[in-house]
């Protein structure tokens, strides 16, 4: 198992395989020991629940699927440029996450 070095939470992801190629969304958690990722507006699934306390009737319940994040690349905030994160430390100073747009 590895873990998830280039998506962080809160980061604009563009799928690059599987239905949803080419469409983007805001990464909203990560699992690092199993390498998914749960993406804004992609994979919503439903599920059906059975009667519990927190939910009395039970019913469906609309979830977002997990999805691997090797299927996923940062790109730039408007969505438009594909791009790498890496990572930068000047002496003195703190580590510091940077990206380097460059696909289209």
């Amino acid at each position: 198992m590895s873990r998830v070095s280039h998506v962080k939470k809160n980061d604009t992801v563009v799928a690059l395989s599987g239905a949803f190629i080419g469409q983007t969304g805001k990464v909203l958690a990560v699992k690092n020991k199993s390498s998914k990722i749960q993406v804004e507006g992609l994979g919503a699934v439903k599920k059906h629940i059975k009667p519990n306390q927190q939910n009395p009737k039970g019913g469906i319940v609309e979830q977002l699927r997990w999805w691997p994040a090797s299927k996923f690349m940062v790109c730039d905030s408007a969505g438009k440029k594909l791009g790498r994160v890496g990572f930068k430390a000047e002496k003195g100073a703190t580590k510091e996450r940077t990206y380097s747009g460059g696909r289209k």
